[in-house]
């Protein structure tokens, strides 16, 4: 239904959890739209305006006031949407809806000291992200997957003195500002007689502007802008751990084209159920190396246009001993390459659809399956007023591509969705713990053995003696001053 004020909402009354009632909403239009220079301020704005309080009243205080419900509501600012999602009880849906007026009728106003106070507390959260190995790891896939495009850029402490704290909170309150721009889709257990009169009374109240703030035509976007390495891209980042542990990712880029897009993303869901199923059969039951990998997807590097492509990349994450990454990551990347080569056994397609069609059917058991199945259907390239054809529509590119999948359809996939072969293009990143000093200095040497093989070994010998006679050379004179 649509409100009075243009606010689009769906609802699906379901019993599969007693106390739990979950929505979302959303409207198109996010940080891609920014200029670089108004990116920094504006990425902030969540951060700033959250600490400040973006429903009216200060965190702490708005705790005090919630104390003895069970209403959750949080927001989100994109590259291509803004969104709004919540958690709640039956009982406490009043609650909800009316943290969701709060935030579209509240102006964030920050204060000087408040300012202060926030910019203070950001700081040292960025501090002490910057001192997480996995922060400055997955800066660095960011930064070489993405071709170190502003958007992608890690928000360093020191970048805190360009950023403008008024523009940060007035851009957020742009964000959740129109409500003739967003849909809303509630699912869980909802009593209608109850629950509508409050949508309209929350929902429904909350005012339309007299102009249009942030109302985008998802076809005129702005892309972000990102190029992924056209190449084969290998690199080490170290850091200090108090307990020695390693990381891998490999990605691959994926572009999809053509008029059967919404089909390839099906297909790319079953290839990276299959990856990631005989990717572990190698690296755990047959080597014995690791516990777990895992095969994400990401889609979202185009903009949410209906005729344009859809670019993202396919990952693969694992851990493992320090002294096996390298060596694991041949054997991924050979595995691939067969898969691609030769093709899946008849028993992984049979394997593979099985789990696919267990986790659809244990999805239409749980909430949040519907709420992200009816979201999906209102973004669909194919949404053009009526939800029910959308919702039908991924049905039937769900149906056809799992009637096609063969061993050879799957191989096919593979050769077209991914870099064909797959050894051509990829960035592969590994976090290491950083060595001590001495360490480091050995660890080259051999190395640089390794590399020059038997002929090479009485250059490495004689080159490495003198470098540590330097070394102790040195620190002795500098025993000596001191």
């Amino acid at each position: 239904m649509v409100l009075s004020n243009g606010m689009r909402i769906c609802y699906k009354c379901t019993d599969f959890l007693d106390d739990q009632v979950i929505f979302s909403g959303f409207a198109y239009g996010g940080l891609s739209e920014l200029s670089e220079t108004d990116y920094l301020s504006c990425s902030m704005g969540s951060t700033i305006a959250g600490e400040i309080g973006v429903f009216g009243y200060k965190p702490s205080v708005l705790t005090d006031m919630l104390a003895g419900k069970r209403a959750e509501v949080g927001t989100k600012v994109g590259a291509y949407m803004r969104s709004f999602s919540g958690d709640c009880s039956p009982s406490d849906l009043e609650t909800a809806l009316q943290l969701v007026y709060q935030l579209f009728l509240t102006s964030v106003m920050p204060g000087d000291e408040e300012v202060k106070l926030v910019m203070q507390m950001t700081k040292e959260a960025i501090k002490a992200q910057e001192r997480d190995p996995f922060t400055a790891f997955a800066n660095r896939v960011r930064e070489l997957n993405y071709g170190k495009s502003y958007f992608f850029k890690p928000i360093r402490a020191k970048d805190l003195k360009n950023v403008d704290p008024i523009k940060s909170c007035q851009y957020f309150d742009s964000c959740f500002k129109d409500p003739s721009t967003f849909s809303v889709v509630i699912v869980g257990n909802i009593e209608p007689a109850i629950a509508l009169p409050l949508i309209l009374q929350y929902l429904g109240g909350i005012p339309k502007p007299d102009k249009p703030v942030m109302h985008f035509n998802r076809d005129e976007l702005k892309a972000l802008p990102f190029t992924f390495p056209k190449s084969v891209v290998r690199e080490v980042v170290r850091s200090q751990m108090v307990e020695a542990q390693c990381s891998v990712q490999i990605t691959f880029p994926v572009d999809l084209k053509g008029p059967h897009v919404m089909e390839e993303i099906h297909f790319v869901g079953f290839l990276s159920k299959l990856l990631e199923t005989r990717i572990m059969q190698v690296l755990r039951f047959k080597h014995g190396q690791i516990y777990s990998v895992n095969v994400s997807v990401f889609l979202g590097g185009n903009k949410p246009s209906r005729t344009g492509n859809v670019r993202g990349d396919i990952t693969v994450n694992f851990s493992c001993d320090p002294d096996s990454s390298w060596r694991l990551v041949g054997l991924s990347l050979d595995e691939m390459l067969c898969l691609q080569e030769q093709g899946p056994s008849d028993l992984d397609v049979s394997t593979i659809l099985e789990i696919e069609q267990r986790a659809y059917e244990n999805g239409l058991q749980e909430n949040g399956y519907w709420l992200d199945r009816i979201l999906r259907g209102y973004q669909s390239r194919f949404y053009a007023g009526d939800l029910n054809v959308s919702l039908k529509a991924q049905d039937e590119w769900r149906n056809k591509v799992r009637s096609s999948l063969t061993k050879v359809t799957m191989q096919e996939a593979l050769q077209r969705i991914l870099p064909s072969p797959c050894t051509k293009q990829y960035t592969v990143v590994v976090l290491m713990p950083k060595l001590p000093r001495l360490q480091r200095l050995k660890s080259f040497l051999f190395s640089g053995e390794k590399r020059l093989g038997i002929e090479g070994k009485v250059l490495i010998g004689t080159t490495g003696t003198l470098v540590l006679a330097a070394f102790w050379w040195k620190y002795s004179r500098a025993r000596n001053v001191t």
